[in-house]
């Protein structure tokens, strides 16, 4: 995507003097394709396909791909929105940051607790797969509930461990796991699309007709895929809150997201395409491992234990990302004084947020050894908190799109790219999501559900906590003045400097 009018990226890292947390973080630690491996991975590629293969192709049919590409496009839209907010600051709590600029510090103070809230539930949900996958693959009882316990809590410890070391490293540890799982998922497709394309195996032969509008079910089938499609792809903006620590902070973040974005839509399209067919749909509704079920009929043992492994480490991966980025916002929010103090502090030696990090692994583990030896109280206490947590993604998803049409909203009506730009892509991406929100509440039981409720205690927290903090002014972050973009001022700035100056030029509102 082009600079707009009076607005032009630099072709030079950011000086480290320009960082908001300058000295706390390890500045330049990340590439690009490090900040893209941690977006790819909490997304849980291999581990989602498995969850949702099955889902997916009962409410839409084999034109699951199509709903799958298509809601790629608000996410891709709401992609390009962090892209250019990451243009105008650089800073690792991201939206919390360019909400309370753009239009208020109450305004980034919760969309910055949602964030938190939404990586904080994935970390202490997704490791919970890792028990029973990994249980599995060494072919030991798969109902061995100490068993799945000890094994999430020791991958909940290694993933914590790493996470302190620093973001460089796991970032290559994530693309170890990426690597494994997906080398192993892209045997299984070239199976399943011979199979696919002769007809064995009990596969299903493909006509044109799965791409039909009737065999994706209609309006109804649609929302009911990308009720599930929003699921899946959530976790791609993990590398906006790395930012700082990234090289080229203000292009390598946003560039990592696009990239991301269109990298699972095409993956995700691909592996439904080639799953969904490649078995009986009997028999892919009543396995709960899809994948280990598809690869067995296919290939045999061999490539059923590729992708079994594929999955835990997808779910360890996932995890990994999860606890990176929850850490940075915990430590952008407690460096402002808006959450306890002690969340600001960082490692002198590993420049990663310490008490950030902790808390985060105390909470994964208790989460991991907690589930599967708890009572059936506990585990459907958690079960309601962590089933809205693509609504919390989704919510800050929303949050990001309308912040980036507001804070541009000036240069928007410089001229109708502009305006398509910064304008309607963003404003019709959130609303998308929005909608997908409210058609997703009647799944969950209702606006009175058990399942909502949950997330009305979360929710509430958080506006607890800004009550008092604005009450009390115990931070200057909510004296934050209102900013918005200057076209004509940004222009002039070029005009004099030159392209490779700050991005950028705000006005106090």
């Amino acid at each position: 995507m082009e600079p707009l009018a009076g607005e032009r990226g630099p072709d030079l890292a950011t000086d480290q003097t320009e960082l908001p947390h300058a000295g706390k973080l390890h500045a330049g630690a990340l590439s690009l394709i490090g900040n893209v491996g941690l977006d790819i991975g909490s997304s849980a590629v291999t581990a989602s396909m498995a969850v949702t293969i099955g889902a997916i192709v009962v409410v839409s049919g084999y034109a699951s791909p199509i709903a799958i590409l298509i809601c790629g496009l608000p996410m891709l839209g709401i992609a390009a929105a962090y892209r250019r907010l990451g243009k105008w600051r650089v800073h690792c709590g991201a939206t919390y940051d360019w909400g309370a600029r753009s239009i208020g510090p109450p305004y980034g103070f919760m969309v910055g607790w949602v964030i938190w809230l939404a990586y904080v539930v994935g970390a202490v949900s997704i490791i919970i797969p890792l028990g029973p996958y990994f249980l599995s693959f060494i072919g030991h009882n798969v109902n061995s509930r100490l068993g799945e316990a000890v094994i999430g809590f020791i991958g909940t410890v290694v993933v914590f461990g790493v996470a302190l070391i620093g973001v460089r490293i796991s970032a290559r540890v994530q693309w170890t796991l990426l690597a494994i799982e997906l080398i192993g998922v892209a045997v299984l497709v070239v199976y399943a699309l011979v199979a696919i394309a002769t007809r064995s195996h009990g596969a299903v032969g493909f006509t044109p007709g799965w791409f039909s509008w009737h065999e994706m079910g209609g309006a109804s089938g649609f929302v009911a895929a990308a009720l599930i499609s929003v699921y899946i792809y959530s976790g791609w903006d993990a590398g906006m809150l790395l930012g700082e620590e990234t090289r080229h902070p203000r292009r390598w973040p946003g560039a990592a997201a696009m990239i991301s974005v269109v990298s699972l839509a095409v993956v995700f399209a691909l592996l439904t395409f080639s799953f969904q067919a490649a078995a009986p749909l009997k028999g892919i509704e009543s396995h709960s491992n899809v994948l280990e079920y598809i690869a067995q009929r296919l290939a045999g043992g061999w490539l059923a234990k590729w992708v079994v492994l594929g999955v835990a480490l997808s779910a360890l991966g996932s995890t990994l990302a999860c606890v990176v980025a929850s850490a940075r916002m915990g430590f952008a929010m407690g460096s402002d004084g808006v959450l306890p103090r002690i969340l600001g502090r960082t490692s002198s030696r590993f420049k990663t947020p310490v008490a950030a990090t902790v808390i985060v692994g105390v909470l994964a583990a208790a989460g991991a050894w907690l589930y599967p030896l708890g009572s059936s109280t506990v585990q459907t206490s958690f079960s309601k908190i962590v089933s809205v947590d693509g609504i919390l993604y989704a919510l800050f998803y929303v949050g990001t799109g309308i912040a980036v049409a507001v804070y541009y909203r000036r240069l928007a009506l410089g001229g109708a790219w502009s305006f398509v730009q910064v304008g309607v892509f963003p404003v019709v991406s959130s609303g998308f999501l929005l909608y997908i929100v409210v058609k997703s509440v009647p799944g969950l039981g209702g606006w009175t559900s058990e399942d909502l409720i949950s997330l009305y205690v979360m929710l509430g927290i958080g506006v607890l906590l800004l009550i008092y903090g604005y009450v009390a002014k115990t931070s200057d972050f909510f004296r934050i003045r209102r900013e918005v973009f200057d076209p004509r001022q940004a222009a002039l700035a070029e005009a004099r400097l030159g392209t490779t100056q700050r991005i950028g030029t705000s006005v106090g509102t």
